[in-house]
């Protein structure tokens, strides 16, 4: 019985040393997911303004239908997110097959964790009928037990607490899977709490308080210069990391600058401020442009928040829907998302680089080490005349001068420095 048990000893780690042989593979079912589009973005506005928490009734069932490249985009956002992968699903009736793949650390066995999933619904209920973890089948409830885990690797426990309160109901349709859902107005605030941590609302707070104190001193115009007001944050900041963490210090300045210059896009997103005391109304600039400073802080706090890519596709989305209204397609404002989105980048991608942007801008930085001159690029242009100049987006006259713009952006002393 001793020998027995010494040898399956001895074998224990020679299986778990199998499986993850099996388990890892040399290359990945699902390539890595393209960046998110403008269309992405147009797509994400619809279903939001559809189902806009703020209109909902209370505690009414509401039904979404979301499209196999809804949930696939959705995928790949939660792996980008987390790491380096893509995600693929499709959708048949009463069934949701997902592939996916998440490239790992280097490691001496293989670089790639593939994920073959099938939940099949019936009568209301789901279930696992098929997991496949690289070659290895995982069965029944073990299947059950990881897809638990891999949740609660991509969610944490109050996104995963919601989703389980909320959807009532998942029906798997070919090609569109319908989601029966039940909202409550008070869960808006535990969404919230869960955007911001209590030490980032500590952060913000600070801010917002030092805000109101610089746009109550003597001399400030009623407009002036981002730059009036971004180099004594950036100088408080720099105070503050001395005891404190200068990315999480940097990304709260540009959430304070962006509800400030973007109240409607982000104050949405700011813990309660009620009992402090409010900023004063200015009309911040770039190059003596109020357009400039909403496209570049704006950008700033979304690159910051962690999301550079969504950043850019966002800037996108409003010039391809400008040009479509009145105001037209400009590069001028493309090239203030694109200076704004590699400040947010830089002034939070380590702890270093967090430092030197907070020394540069207290030094008394001017606008054009941050934003580069770009009033000679085509702006105002009507959807035939970008037509006429570019084609489309994504064409090489279109992408020619976007490099043109990096160009600019990179030759800046803020980026040159700090990057």
């Amino acid at each position: 019985m001793r020998r027995l048990f010494f040898s399956l000893l001895l074998l224990l780690p020679l299986g778990l040393g199998l499986l993850v042989l099996f388990a890892l593979e040399p290359a990945p079912v699902v390539k890595a997911a393209d960046a998110l589009t403008h269309q992405d973005i147009e797509r994400a506005r619809q279903i939001l303004a559809q189902h806009n928490p703020y209109r909902l009734k209370a505690g009414a069932l509401q039904s979404l239908i979301l499209s196999e490249e809804d949930l696939t985009l959705a995928a790949n956002y939660l792996i980008k997110n987390t790491g380096d992968g893509g995600a693929v699903i499709k959708l048949l009736p009463g069934q949701f097959d997902l592939s996916a793949t998440v490239r790992l650390p280097a490691n001496p066995i293989n670089p790639y964790i593939n994920l073959q999933l099938t939940i099949t619904e019936s009568q209301g209920k789901t279930r696992v009928s098929k997991l496949y973890i690289g070659q290895v089948p995982v069965p029944g409830r073990l299947a059950d037990f990881v897809l638990i885990e891999v949740m609660r690797y991509l969610l944490h426990t109050e996104e995963r607490e919601l989703i389980k309160e909320t959807i009532k109901k998942l029906t798997f349709l070919n090609g569109t899977m319908q989601v029966i859902y039940r909202w409550q107005p008070e869960w808006i605030a535990r969404i919230k709490s869960r955007l911001i941590s209590p030490q980032m609302r500590d952060h913000i707070r600070s801010y917002y308080s030092k805000m109101a104190e610089l746009t109550r001193q003597p001399g400030l115009k009623h407009r002036s210069s981002l730059m009036y007001i971004m180099r004594p944050l950036f100088a408080y900041a720099r105070q503050r990391s001395k005891n404190g963490d200068p990315v999480a210090e940097n990304r709260a300045v540009l959430m304070v600058l962006a509800a400030y210059v973007m109240p409607r896009a982000f104050n949405a997103l700011m813990p309660n401020v009620s009992d402090l005391p409010r900023p004063r109304r200015f009309v911040l600039t770039l190059d003596r442009r109020k357009d400039f400073v909403e496209h570049f802080v704006g950008s700033a706090a979304l690159a910051a928040m962690g999301d550079a890519k969504l950043a850019d596709a966002v800037g996108l989305h409003k010039e391809v829907a400008d040009f479509k209204g009145r105001s037209g397609f400009s590069f001028t404002d493309l090239a203030a998302d694109r200076a704004g989105t590699r400040f947010g980048e830089i002034a939070t991608a380590s702890a270093g680089q967090a430092h030197k942007v907070q020394q540069l801008l207290a030094s008394g930085m001017r606008e054009e080490d941050l934003m580069p001159k770009v009033r000679d690029l085509p702006e105002n242009m009507t959807a035939r005349e970008f037509r006429q100049r570019f084609k489309e987006i994504g064409s090489p006259a279109f992408n020619k001068l976007k490099q043109q713009i990096e160009q600019r952006i990179a030759a800046c002393r803020l980026y040159r420095e700090a990057g």
